[in-house]
């Protein structure tokens, strides 16, 4: 797909965290080259939203060829149970198939946790892929090796969770990470009564790889991890107290919170609670998990979750455009949102795609 040159005049535009009324877009290569408070006459006029190209700040895109194979609402042991045997053997062919449905709609790059090496010749048209190589085991005998196994990959590396780690590989989390720590955290209740109270599910469950299964002491390596990463990304964290989010926020400055609502919703058949979030606006991005828990990998689907739920379009915007691009560059390709009611709300068929000449040939003139 190539990149959009000329005047564009959306509806809308979100630019720089603000939400602009008919402005005039120009562009060449799709860089932006001013924007301009009054429409020209020789623009092309959009009715919808225009935004730049959006970010999936969590996947696992190995896990693509399992898309509506693993059962819905029986949590994450039997998830784990369940998918254990099939990581990782997804065709470049699927993986291909499932970016580039998601690029069509807008999201054009991925942070995909990775156990094994994707040729990078196999993402085709332009989209960027960031992956990290996950590493996670409780057994000692092994851990090492399985760490060593997952850094030849040649991937920065971070953590599965707190709860999946034998201490070797706890204490492998301080090294440092030029891209920022990304990290399961408080996803299930699972999870919860596991690091809390060392109970539920995980209890037993853990017993499969060490005999005395114990809880981290998460808060002392959550510290420890966060000195040697330019950030930490907490991916779910929708089972946090909010006084632990408060008290998280307050004391480590580079802390960010990776909302995937569409993949807790598909494990638990419970919607979280998003509200919560909007007081920590600047410090989420949107994710959507793997196709094992998600209908796609456009994030446009926990985008549109958190309209619903009450946040304005500049703070999720901000989620999968501004804040990611701390540490990401997107191709700059620009996302069509439409059709739009009055003052930009949603209908029930308004859907994104990115923008391109055969968009605008179809009467935006």
């Amino acid at each position: 797909m190539s990149f959009l040159s000329g005047a564009f005049t959306p509806e809308w535009l979100y630019w720089e965290g603000r939400l602009l009324h008919r402005p005039t877009l120009i562009l060449r290569e799709g860089i932006p080259q001013a924007v301009l408070s009054t429409p020209l006459s020789e623009s092309i006029y959009l009715p919808g939203l225009l935004s730049p190209a959006w970010v999936n700040a969590h996947t696992h895109i190995e896990l693509c060829h399992l898309r509506g194979k693993l059962s819905q609402g029986r949590g994450m042991v039997d998830f784990f149970s369940r998918m254990g045997p099939q990581r990782g053997v997804a065709s470049v062919e699927e993986i291909v198939y499932a970016l580039q449905q998601a690029a069509a709609e807008g999201t054009w790059s991925f942070v995909s946790h990775q156990n094994v090496w994707l040729p990078v010749e196999g993402v085709a048209g332009g989209i960027e892929c960031r992956f990290l190589g996950e590493y996670f085991g409780l057994r000692l005998r092994g851990s090492r090796k399985r760490f060593y196994s997952i850094r030849r990959l040649g991937y920065p590396l971070t953590p599965h969770s707190f709860y999946a780690l034998s201490r070797p590989l706890l204490r492998q989390g301080r090294r440092f990470t030029p891209f920022p720590r990304s990290i399961h955290f408080w996803e299930s209740w699972e999870e919860r009564l596991w690091l809390e109270r060392a109970g539920g599910p995980f209890r037993f469950y853990f017993r499969l790889f060490t005999s005395r299964p114990r809880p981290p002491k998460w808060k002392y390596w959550l510290a420890q991890w966060a000195r040697r990463a330019p950030a930490i990304w907490l991916i779910h964290a929708t089972e946090a107290p909010p006084d632990l989010v408060d008290g998280l926020s307050r004391k480590i400055p580079n802390v960010y919170f990776v909302l995937c609502p569409e993949a807790n919703t598909y494990l638990f058949r419970r919607r979280p609670i998003l509200q919560f979030w909007r007081k920590y606006r600047g410090r989420l991005l949107l994710g959507t998990d793997s196709l094992a828990n998600a209908p796609s990998l456009s994030v446009w689907f926990p985008l549109r979750r958190l309209l619903l739920a009450g946040f304005s379009w500049e703070e999720v915007l901000q989620a999968v455009v501004d804040t990611p691009r701390q540490w990401l560059s997107p191709p700059p390709h620009w996302v069509y949102v439409s059709p739009l009611g009055p003052g930009a709300s949603l209908l029930p068929h308004t859907k994104p795609q990115t923008l391109s000449a055969e968009v605008i040939g179809g009467g935006y003139k």
